[in-house]
């Protein structure tokens, strides 16, 4: 019989660290409190949770595009106290510029810095290549579907090969089949660089399919850390498995405040 472990997990060799960060608008309305989270290097982290419950809010945060009202928190033992090009952010959309063909969209983080070179643009188009995009490269935003238009975004914030990345919900207006490819797709590239990542969703089974950690978050607090004990690479077939369902119901169960069923 599988067991969970409900507690947040605790190490030494944090990656991000979070010590009773909180954060509350002028007004006193709280969105986070006293958050306690560790997370460790080289893994895939998920964050769940109902909306409003503060997610995003954490994940900019971590960016260093909000500061906490109160607490900290550190970044490779750094406190964060602004954005670091060491930590690449994913929006929910992917933002790209509508005057900038494809590949200057992937090489905009570069040339906001310094003059590309023929080796940026080398490399910009590799990552087209390995997302599935390297033949739309001269093509224009408004020319790609939305799918195409994430998968430039992921090869633009890989350009700098951050050793972190944060993504609020970055698939969460795509198809279904389009979805899982670009979660295939995220898990080969960052597998590959040895990524750290924080994603942020909606989606339960998303969480548990990306994911080697599921924190669920709560009216501002994550009570519940899961680890994903799931064989590797991950593939579409784990999809149907006992064990995905398993994991699946136990944090819908969480979210819902009840008490975890043992299967």
């Amino acid at each position: 019989m599988r067991q969970i472990s409900w507690l947040p997990m605790m190490t030494n060799t944090a990656f991000f660290d979070f010590d009773r960060a909180s954060y509350a608008y002028e007004t006193g309305a709280k969105i986070l409190s006293n958050v306690d989270w560790h997370i460790p290097k080289g893994a895939f982290h998920c964050l769940v949770g109902r909306s409003g419950c503060g997610k995003t809010t954490l994940l900019k945060l971590a960016a260093g595009l909000m500061l906490p009202t109160q607490g900290q928190v550190r970044f490779k033992g750094e406190l964060v106290k602004g954005p670091s090009q060491k930590v690449g952010f994913v929006f929910q959309t992917p933002a790209l510029l509508e005057w900038l063909p494809v590949v200057d969209n992937v090489l905009l983080p570069i040339s906001l810095q310094r003059a590309v070179q023929a080796e940026d643009r080398e490399n910009a188009l590799e990552l087209l290549e390995l997302v599935g995009i390297a033949d739309l490269a001269k093509r224009y935003p408004r020319q790609l579907s939305g799918g195409q238009q994430s998968r430039a975004g992921l090869a633009r914030v890989l350009l700098t090969s951050p050793p972190a990345l944060l993504m609020d919900e970055p698939f969460a207006a795509l198809d279904a089949i389009t979805r899982e490819e670009l979660q295939d797709d995220l898990l080969r590239l960052v597998t590959m660089r040895k990524t750290t990542v924080l994603f942020v969703t909606h989606d339960i089974a998303e969480a548990v399919y990306l994911g080697d950690q599921v924190a669920v978050m709560e009216q501002g607090h994550i009570p519940s850390i899961v680890t994903i004990d799931l064989k590797e690479p991950r593939s579409k077939d784990f999809r149907y498995e006992n064990d995905f369902s398993f994991y699946c119901q136990s944090i819908h169960e969480a979210m819902m405040q009840k008490t975890p069923v043992e299967m």
